[in-house]
């Protein structure tokens, strides 16, 4: 796939997201809190209101802070609520016309946020995990194709030894050292 194409899939993407979209985390954890139902009853509460096109209800990967799930975030306004129930979920959604909210209201500035510093993890709790065109729209695979189309294997290996980055085998090997190491053997050759 062309550049191109990733970046017109992306804009796409950011095309049809709604001005209001409200994230419901979907991971392991919350679906055994019924976040599924939670998620489902807002998406309920949006068509019964007629919000289909302001708002987006989006299942999400995993925001966090799992003892506090379901969690349910509103972007842009930046309104989070925790241990959400089925059936207060839908007064989530009637807040945005005005109504009251009977859910829980989280804490983002709670010490157990306050002290992250996400990287890997950057875009979970704020896209779809099964929608590649949300990763796209953040930027997803920008890094890997710049790796494998305009750096060469060395500019890759020095990259990768600056950041640091180490294996996750339980030694902690740095692994610019071993993909410079292995860079350095000859090519094997089949028979």
């Amino acid at each position: 796939m062309e550049l191109s194409e990733l970046q017109e899939l992306a804009e796409q993407a950011r095309q049809n997201q709604k001005s209001i979209r409200v994230h419901c985390c979907t991971s392991t954890g919350c679906q055994a809190a019924e976040s599924l139902e939670v998620k489902k009853e807002m998406e309920k509460a949006v068509k019964a209101l007629g919000l289909q096109d302001e708002v987006q209800v989006v299942g999400v990967g995993c925001m966090g802070f799992c003892g506090k799930g379901p969690l349910v975030e509103i972007e842009p306004q930046g309104w989070q609520y925790e241990t959400v129930k089925p059936e207060v979920a839908g007064s989530i959604i009637e807040s945005l016309k005005g109504g009251e909210v009977r859910a829980i209201p989280g804490d983002r500035h709670h010490p157990f946020f306050a002290r992250q510093l996400l990287v890997v993890r950057e875009h979970s709790g704020k896209i779809d995990p099964e929608q590649i065109s949300e990763y796209l729209a953040v930027g997803g695979y920008r890094a890997l194709y710049h790796a494998i189309y305009e750096m060469t294997p060395p500019e890759v290996v020095a990259e990768i030894t600056q950041a640091g980055l180490r294996g996750r085998g339980g030694a902690g090997y740095p692994t610019g050292l071993k993909w410079a190491t292995v860079a350095k053997c000859p090519p094997v050759r089949s028979t």
